[in-house]
């Protein structure tokens, strides 16, 4: 597999690691995972599940782009979405050993003490209690199989 982790245009988030967290709330981004220029990621509660987003801003740009350009939501309801997204967005600087500094906030009400799953989603990175990620990975895996089928995986 081509390495596609040097540039903002090409990255790709893949796969799945298992991380101490420690007590500054830091746990380490995998080294396949960085590339040129990332230096921070915000960290956003997902609405429906128990987990962190996380973004590089160009992604976050990309979302209000998207959102910007979309006709089918009304211009209040992008106004709302936008302070509401903005508003629970965390910047999360990564350091020179490629720790992340996750939000103490989230943290906690995730139920993040000792270990942090970080999941691969493709643009983004989401961050699990790894009971909860465990626990959703067999309720989604109908689903998975389904749609592999679906598309010919």
């Amino acid at each position: 597999m081509a390495d596609l982790k040097n540039s903002t245009n090409d990255q790709l988030f893949a796969g799945t690691v298992q991380h101490t967290l420690d007590d500054n709330h830091r746990v380490t981004v995998p080294a396949r995972w960085r590339f040129e220029g990332l230096n921070e990621l915000f960290a956003i509660p997902d609405p429906r599940q128990p987990f962190l987003i996380l973004l590089p801003s160009s992604e976050l740009q990309k979302m209000i782009n998207d959102l910007e350009t979309n006709q089918d939501i009304d211009p209040l309801e992008r106004r709302q979405f936008a302070r509401q997204l903005f508003s629970r967005a965390t910047p999360c600087p990564l350091d020179r050993q490629g720790r992340l500094v996750l939000p103490y906030e989230a943290c906690s009400s995730l139920g993040f003490s000792n270990e942090v799953l970080l999941a691969g989603g493709g643009m983004r990175i989401e961050a699990w209690n790894p009971k909860n990620w465990f626990d959703n990975q067999l309720k989604e895996e109908n689903t998975f199989a389904d749609t592999a089928d679906r598309i010919g995986l």
